[in-house]
Order: structure tokens, then C-alpha cells, then sequence
């Protein structure tokens, strides 16, 4: 799961071509079927796409979750264009990884995939589940573009700053990075965020715009302060917002009028 400008646990892209920023996917068939065909990354190798929240989807079967599917999907596009699809963690995914729940319902999310995936492997669901285990942990912490946007699905929030390590995102995170209490859970578990979160983070990284998920949008996208958007793109008004890699944007108005509501796309 390489990738040349890959450092750690961020990806560094340079001003050349286009990054598709995606908002939660959450298992949404169609809009996955959309962001492909905004992304075109079979039409150049300079097209981007960043995808993330891919588990936990609201449709179950018999009280299944099989977004272990759409995993697989995301993983073979991955082997597809290994330098162009970026992977990045997410608050759902990781609480796949490392087997914590999250409640939906009175109902573990985590309990409701790993039904789904025993329903569809079988006596080889074991062997699928340590395999996607190694998967979600090669995913990023974030994409950050030479142009000064940070792609990522949520920063720590302010009672976590202090003790959150900023260096995360150039190392390979450990067992303890990912765990509660470590600084990539922070990071994706993050909301409540501030300005001066954003400031500081933004000084500290290089950057000068924040596109993340995490949040609910009724309407696809959210502002946050001055230096953040957040997009979804898991449900009906869900968007994705096109950057082009060779341009700057200097304040967050210039992003917002990029998104591109999925609706609009064929899918």
C-alpha cells in the first residue's frame, strides 16, 4: 500500500492534477459509484482521490452489516491505482481494527460487521478479518497538498490537544497511536473543534485549509471557524469537493465553491 510521497503516515501531494476530498462514505453503494466518476482516475495518474469512513452502513440485511464489501471494493481499487487512491482513518474503521464498539441502536456496529462478515466467509472469516485488520492499518492519517489544504477526518479536540503529538502523521503509528487515548484515535475521534485548534495544527503542519468528515452535515458540507470545512458524502445531499492541485486557495470560500453535490453525478 505504498506510495512515493508517502512519509510516515501522510501522503504529500504536489501541485499537479486533481484531488477528489471525499466526506464520510459509510457504506453508500451509489455514491461511491458517483465519487468514481468525478475522480476519473483511469483518465490520468495525476487524479486523486481520498476515501475514508467506509464501514457501518445504515442498510442491514436480517440485522447484518456487510460493508465488509464495500471494503473490498476500496481495496481492490486500491491494488488498482495504488498511487492515487489514499486511504485515511477514520473513527469507524478503526474501532474495526481494534474491536471497540460503538453503539447504534443499543447495538454494536462492530457486533452487527463481524455477523456479516461470518455470514459471507464462513469457516474463512477469521482469515478475512485479520486481513482487513492489516488493511485499515495501513491506512493514513492524513493527505496533505502542496497547495496548502490538509485532508483528514477530524483533528483532536481541545481537551485533547495537549496531549495529542502532532508528529503523529510522519511516523508509522504503533499499537499505542491507534488505541484509546492515543494520537491518531484523537485525531479521528475529534469534534468540538475551535479556531485556534485549526491555527495551531495549521502553523505546525504547513497548511493553510482544513477538508474533514466526522461531523454530520444535513447538506453535505459544514463550517467550522475560519479554516475548516466538513463534508458527507453518505447520504442524499452528500458532496465531494474537486481540488485542483495546481491552484491556491487562500481562504475557505474558495474550497466551499468546489463541492459538487453527488446528486448531480451519474452514477
Amino acid at each position: 500500500m505504498g506510495h512515493p510521497q508517502r512519509s510516515g503516515a501522510l501522503v504529500d501531494l504536489p501541485r499537479t492534477g486533481m484531488l477528489t476530498m471525499t466526506g464520510d462514505l459509510h457504506d453508500n453503494g451509489l455514491n461511491f459509484s458517483r465519487i468514481l466518476n468525478i475522480a476519473a482516475l483511469h483518465t490520468d495518474p495525476d487524479h486523486h482521490v481520498v476515501l475514508h469512513e467506509i464501514s457501518h452502513g445504515e442498510k442491514l440485511i436480517s440485522g447484518r452489516d456487510y460493508s465488509i464489501r464495500m471494503l473490498s471494493r476500496i481495496a481492490a481499487l486500491k491494488l488498482q491505482y495504488p498511487n492515487q487512491v489514499h486511504l485515511i482513518q477514520a473513527n469507524h474503521d478503526l474501532a474495526q481494527l481494534v474491536g471497540e464498539g460503538i453503539l447504534k441502536d443499543g447495538v454494536s456496529v462492530v457486533e452487527r460487521f463481524n455477523e456479516g462478515v461470518d455470514f459471507i466467509y464462513a469457516d474463512d472469516a477469521d482469515e478475512v478479518r485479520d486481513a482487513l485488520g492489516g488493511f485499515i492499518r495501513s491506512f493514513l492519517a492524513a493527505v496533505r497538498t502542496e497547495n496548502g489544504v490538509f485532508c483528514a477526518h477530524s483533528l483532536p479536540s481541545p481537551r485533547a490537544l495537549d496531549t495529542f503529538d502532532p508528529a503523529v502523521v510522519e511516523r508509522v503509528p504503533t499499537d499505542a497511536d491507534l488505541g484509546r487515548g492515543g494520537s491518531i484515535y484523537k485525531m479521528v475521534w475529534g469534534r468540538n473543534l475551535t479556531d485556534a485548534i485549526a491555527d495551531q495544527l495549521a502553523e505546525r503542519w504547513g497548511v493553510k485549509l482544513f477538508v474533514l468528515g466526522h461531523q454530520p452535515a444535513d447538506m453535505g458540507y459544514d463550517v467550522i471557524g475560519e479554516k475548516m470545512v466538513v463534508l458527507n458524502s453518505d447520504h442524499d445531499h452528500g458532496v465531494v469537493m474537486p481540488i485542483d492541485l495546481t491552484k491556491d486557495y487562500e481562504t475557505l470560500d474558495e474550497l466551499i465553491s468546489l463541492i459538487v453535490p453527488l446528486g448531480s453525478v451519474i452514477a
